[in-house]
């Protein structure tokens, strides 16, 4: 290239000189110091031009690599455990007394009220009893009515036959309501609101305090209820916060514990735990979850990505840092930290960052002390 600027120069000057007057030395002088200036910025030109491409050159085989800048931030530590749906108002019905089912007067799947009525068991047997303990109980006030006027009142008869009187009345009485309070065993009510899961008998089957007749369902008190290690017994209190996993509906639940146990299971050494869920109908009483229950948590830390971490042959945890900030050619430095607790891919770092570092993300396995690398992207 200079050969050929040179060559170009020269052709200039000999071309000038065929056609300049050689009695004008001076005008020629003056020219011939032209190009010498000029001759020499673009030797000057040309050196710079072949430093930078030098430079280029040499930082094309540099490794590439990313980051991840440090900086404090919170930090929670959580352990998983699994659970099972719970609820308060998930229970079987049973009727209170045998009988003959007369009618069951509702569906599967039926929301019911609180009281409703819900089957019906033959009571023929009582209405009959009923009926001639209210026949004898007419007889009984009228004798109780005249013999406490007698004796009461006149003071004729003897206080026996009063005594009498008063005693077949207040046992008839008593009789009835005993009675009436059997006639309504052979009514199978709802406790609470609910929905009819299940009916077990038919119509016409007979019933019995030791047979479930319906299963009767509540989804607005559901509750997840699982068994903690007792190494956590000091770290899970109320409201220690929970995150409950669904697999089968795709879904994390954001909540918190409601109670703990005050019980170690000497068989497994756990205590249980309730955790808070809302009102979704997707919930169903024995459905699985996993919970993620916090046990550390810090509002400021510094945390690098747990696949940064690597170990000497001594077992001293280290990363890569970038020296200087913002350059695109950086020197790699070896950094020797201390950890904390790991959780969901991150990794506390006690002491040996101080925050603001470009720790190295990818390529990190490859790259080693003093190394020069080019930063290609700055990861956030």
């Amino acid at each position: 290239m200079k050969k050929a600027i040179y060559t170009l120069l020269a052709m200039s000057f000999l071309a000038a000189c065929q056609t300049e007057d050689v009695s004008d030395l001076g005008k020629l002088r003056t020219e011939r110091d032209s190009l010498n200036t000029v001759q020499k910025e673009i030797t000057t030109r040309l050196k710079e031009i072949e430093s930078k491409l030098a430079l280029v050159d040499s930082n094309s085989n540099l490794h590439s690599v990313t980051i991840v800048s440090v900086n404090p931030q919170p930090f929670a530590h959580y352990f998983k455990v699994y659970g099972k749906v719970e609820s308060n108002k998930s229970i079987n019905l049973y009727a209170e007394t045998s009988g003959r089912i007369n009618n069951i007067l509702v569906k599967r799947g039926q929301n019911v009220a609180k009281g409703q009525l819900l089957a019906e068991i033959d009571a023929s047997i009582l209405i009959q009893n009923i009926a001639e303990v209210k026949t004898s109980l007419e007889l009984a006030n009228e004798l109780y009515k005249k013999q406490s006027k007698l004796w009461l009142e006149d003071k004729i008869g003897s206080e026996v036959q009063y005594l009498q009187a008063k005693n077949n009345k207040e046992s008839l009485d008593r009789r009835l309501e005993t009675l009436n309070a059997q006639l309504a065993m052979t009514k199978v009510r709802a406790p609470f609101n609910g929905v009819i899961d299940d009916i077990f008998p038919k119509d016409g089957e007979m019933a019995s305090p030791q047979m479930a007749m319906f299963r009767l369902v509540n989804l607005s008190e559901v509750y997840l209820t699982s068994s903690v290690s007792e190494a956590y017994v000091g770290k899970i209190a109320v409201g220690t916060p929970a995150k409950v996993t669904f697999k089968s509906l795709g879904k994390t639940v954001e909540s918190d514990v409601v109670r703990v146990g005050n019980f170690i299971n000497p068989d497994n050494r756990t205590f249980e735990i309730n955790v808070a869920l809302g009102n979704d109908l997707n919930y169903k009483p024995n459905m699985m979850a996993s919970v993620d229950l916090q046990d550390y948590k810090v509002d400021e830390a510094l945390v690098v990505p747990t696949r940064l971490v690597m170990e000497t042959s001594s077992g001293e945890s280290y990363v890569y840092v970038l020296e200087g900030k913002g350059a695109e050619i950086a020197t790699v430095k070896r950094v020797i930290i201390n950890t904390g607790v790991s959780y969901d891919g991150q990794t506390e770092v006690l002491s040996g960052l101080s925050g603001g570092e470009n720790v190295v993300d990818k390529g990190s396995r490859s790259v080693k002390e003093g190394q020069k690398v080019r930063v290609v992207i700055l990861a956030e």
